[in-house]
């Protein structure tokens, strides 16, 4: 009886010391021992990272370089015609003429220098006056160019359409002659570029410029004149489809010319020309022409029958 008593007292303390075992916390490192206070986490900001480029921000000012660069566009001068409408203020809306000062009158705040501004910033400008003055709290402005008068050049001489005509933004020598028409069937293909001021001219190859190859800015400014002489020219006649006077192209032969008098007639040679051609003294001479003689300023090609 003695034994069981003992027996099961053993495993009484055995079952007591397993519990005691399994409630322990938990150790660090495994030996046992007691772990330590918990660090507290830094909640303080990481620090910024540089940037691995120039910030894009679309908002921030541009460098003084990118401003210069930067095209303004077309500006307001004396001359031209520009018309305010205020949003909801139809009292207010007019129209009026730049002054050679630059100033617009304007209902309510009278003279307002707008020169040398785009029409965006001009209308800007005007907001803030009106708001300055007290007159409205939010003025919405719209102002609108009608007429470009200040900054045009002109395009005379052998075009289509000679006058004068506005600048947009970067109008260069080829846009200015498309807007004239284009160069008449008589013009020379060499014109002049009169620039404004005391600039000197400027001759100007327009197969040259076509081609890519022509030298210079062509860019034109304010006041620019663009003069398109007349070509030098020959003329021709006989047993050709269309005989008149016709420009002479660099290096244009008698056959060539005759090519661009519609070919010949049905009853015309190929071989039997003649030219009368000037000398320098004002005579007038009579030369027998091959279909490769040279053309000059004012010859007279006169194409001949042929026999049969």
């Amino acid at each position: 009886m003695l034994t069981k008593l003992r027996i099961v007292g053993s495993m009484a303390a055995l079952a007591m010391l397993v519990v005691g075992c399994a409630s322990a916390p938990p150790t660090v490192d495994g030996t046992g021992s007691k772990p330590g206070p918990t660090a507290t986490r830094s909640t303080a900001p990481e620090p910024e990272l540089p940037s691995a480029g120039p910030r894009t921000d679309a908002n921030a000012p541009l460098p003084a370089a990118a401003e210069a660069d930067a095209p303004r566009g077309v500006v307001l001068g004396p001359g031209d015609i520009v018309e305010m409408r205020m949003f909801g203020q139809p009292d207010m809306n007019t129209q009026g003429f730049v002054a050679d000062s630059g100033e617009i009158s304007l209902p309510l705040l009278g003279a307002v220098d707008i020169g040398d501004l785009t029409p965006n910033d001009a209308q800007t400008r005007i907001e803030s006056a009106y708001r300055d003055q007290g007159y409205f709290r939010d003025p919405q402005i719209s102002l609108t160019l009608v007429e470009h008068r200040s900054q045009q050049v002109a395009v005379l001489g052998a075009v289509n359409q000679p006058g004068r005509f506005s600048l947009s933004s970067r109008t260069t020598l080829l846009d200015a002659l498309a807007e004239a028409g284009g160069i008449t069937a008589r013009g020379a293909r060499s014109v002049i570029l009169i620039h404004r001021g005391d600039a000197p001219r400027q001759r100007v190859d327009i197969d040259a410029l076509v081609a890519g190859s022509g030298a210079g800015d062509n860019v034109l400014r304010a006041g620019d004149t663009i003069y398109v002489p007349q070509a030098p020219l020959f003329y021709i006649y006989g047993q050709v489809q269309r005989p008149d006077a016709y420009a002479i192209q660099p290096g244009m032969t008698v056959m060539q010319a005759i090519s661009t008098g519609g070919g010949l007639t049905d009853r015309g040679s190929n071989s039997r020309f003649t030219i009368h051609r000037k000398s320098p003294d004002g005579s007038v001479h009579e030369v027998d022409a091959r279909p490769t003689t040279p053309v000059q300023p004012d010859d007279v090609i006169f194409v001949k029958e042929r026999f049969f």
